[in-house]
């Protein structure tokens, strides 16, 4: 399986009066994110599956990489809540195990975290930028533990310039 992990876009500050769950794609970020969605687009990314946090910056997120890779309406998973964890994300895919192709959308630290434990590299120490991008390839979804091999690591800048 091909399991993409996209970070949400650029989102409006957080302040007082606004939930951090409720907090929206600024309009650089919703520019930024469509370049990088395009840039996957010519990479020939095509995922069977869009999983995403309910936050609306994460689902918003989805919802434009669903909409410029002509993909499905994406789809809540819990476990890519801020608050997550990897274990939880990785049962939530397990489900959908016939896919060939699943993208996850969520937030930062929990996408690196998740993207170290599919690697089993604990002290992995990367900085996934607002839009950017991870290719994990696994060789097996319905184990406890997976064995993942990190095929791309990407900024929003470097989409682009694909696109």
């Amino acid at each position: 399986m091909k399991l993409y992990i996209l970070r949400h876009a650029i989102a409006e500050a957080q302040r007082p009066n606004l939930s951090d769950s409720r907090r929206c794609l600024t309009e650089e970020g919703l520019k930024e994110l469509q370049q990088a969605v395009r840039g996957l687009r010519e990479l020939g990314v095509q995922p069977d599956l869009i999983l995403s946090s309910p936050y609306q910056r994460a689902w918003d997120t989805a919802l434009v990489a669903a909409r410029l890779l002509r993909r499905r309406k994406p789809q809540g998973l819990e476990a890519l809540k801020p608050d997550g964890s990897p274990q939880r994300i990785w049962a939530g895919l397990r489900p959908h195990a016939a896919a060939k192709a699943i993208m996850v959308v969520g937030h930062e630290p929990l996408l690196t975290e998740f993207a170290a434990f599919l690697l089993n590299t604990p002290q992995l120490s990367i900085n996934l930028k607002k839009s950017g991008f991870i290719r994990i390839d696994l060789s097996a979804v319905q184990t406890e533990r997976p064995a993942g091999q990190l095929r791309w690591l990407l900024t929003p800048s470097q989409l682009a310039r694909m696109a």
